[in-house]
């Protein structure tokens, strides 16, 4: 239902009934609206008020009475989308709030491709948080990648994160060497490819910032992501990285 989507935009049921509603009469007063939605005029009234007040609704004035209309849905979208940007860009700030004073570990699971994007941007976006800049460290294995997550990766992802100074350690599985992410990452970044059939990766874990550890996974199946904030957690993967890092470089 379209009043449940709009819900997705922050609107109660209520306000969603009535954006449409006005949507399908153009200019009208509060009784028309209100007969629309089976609603008294009253609690109309007072949605319409919060709607204009968000500038989601509007007023015009016919003939000494009140008219209300609501602005198109393609700009609905823009101006949330808008926010999201703005939230966005403070994101960092906001997550240096929540971790601050709590040093338990903390999980956040992701599932579909949007969420997913999001953690790859929370990983650049945090790199403001830090005094310097960092590698982040990664396992790499790409052997069943979502078609549409490797042209995110490709094309949006990697190309924004090369615009930072920090620099990506990543250990790849050999088998991933055939998917054009990978050959992009091997490249681009200090790599070391693993020829060995035990270390058989479709997903990726990152270790980054001062204690977070992404797990992404990639297929269309199973596309998912846990964000795990642990300082112990985040030490021994590093730990782990480095050690493997160091035997097979020799």
């Amino acid at each position: 239902m379209l009043s449940q989507i709009l819900k997705e935009f922050w609107l109660s049921e209520k306000e969603a009934n009535v954006y449409i509603a006005c949507l399908e009469l153009g200019h009208a007063p509060v009784s028309s609206i209100a007969r629309n939605i089976n609603e008294n005029r009253v609690t109309t009234y007072s949605i319409l008020k919060n709607l204009v007040k968000t500038w989601i609704a509007q007023t015009i004035i016919k003939n000494k009475s009140t008219y209300y209309s609501v602005i198109s849905p393609d700009k609905l979208l823009k101006n949330q989308e808008a926010k999201c940007e703005n939230f966005k860009s403070k994101l960092p700030e906001f997550m240096a709030i929540a971790h601050k004073f709590d040093n338990k570990p903390q999980v956040q699971f992701f599932e579909g491709i949007e969420w997913i994007k999001q953690v790859y941007e929370q990983i650049i976006l945090s790199w403001s948080e830090m005094d310097k800049w960092e590698s982040f460290l990664t396992f790499v294995g790409t052997t069943d990648i979502d078609p549409k997550l490797q042209k995110y990766l490709v094309e949006e992802f990697v190309p924004w994160r090369l615009k930072f100074k920090t620099k990506t350690k990543a250990i790849i599985s050999k088998k991933s060497l055939g998917q054009s992410y990978s050959k992009y990452n091997k490249a681009k970044h200090d790599s070391l490819v693993i020829d060995d059939p035990i270390f058989d990766m479709a997903n990726e874990v990152i270790i980054h910032w001062k204690n977070r550890v992404s797990i992404l996974m990639y297929s269309s199946e199973e596309m998912s992501g846990l964000v795990i904030n642990s300082q112990t957690l985040h030490n021994w993967l590093k730990s782990m990285f480095n050690l493997i890092w160091k035997l097979y470089k020799k």
